[in-house]
């Protein structure tokens, strides 16, 4: 949930060397997460279900940059859309 540059890339990291399949950035053929996440809410769907990948343990980062904080501005409906998920605030 943190902000651009606090940190995703190591969460990735760390995610993927426990043995999780943890995405960063882009959900798949090259597309941003941020892209399908906004697409599936904008269609009343699960947030992820435009994302076309599965068996997803972690998506380290949801942005778009600093001009699209998807996890910001649709944290309710990720929220709501994945009410047992662990949310994570990254920081420096």
């Amino acid at each position: 949930l943190g902000m651009p540059k606090m940190g995703s890339t190591s969460l990735d990291s760390y995610f993927k060397c426990g043995g999780y399949n943890s995405v960063h950035w882009t959900c798949g053929g090259g597309r941003m997460c941020a892209d399908c996440i906004v697409k599936g809410i904008k269609a009343g769907l699960p947030p992820f279900s435009k994302c076309n990948i599965t068996n997803v343990d972690a998506y380290a980062q949801m942005d778009r940059g600093p001009e699209n904080l998807v996890q910001v501005n649709y944290l309710n409906e990720i929220v709501r859309g994945v009410p047992n998920a662990t949310f994570i605030l990254t920081f420096r």
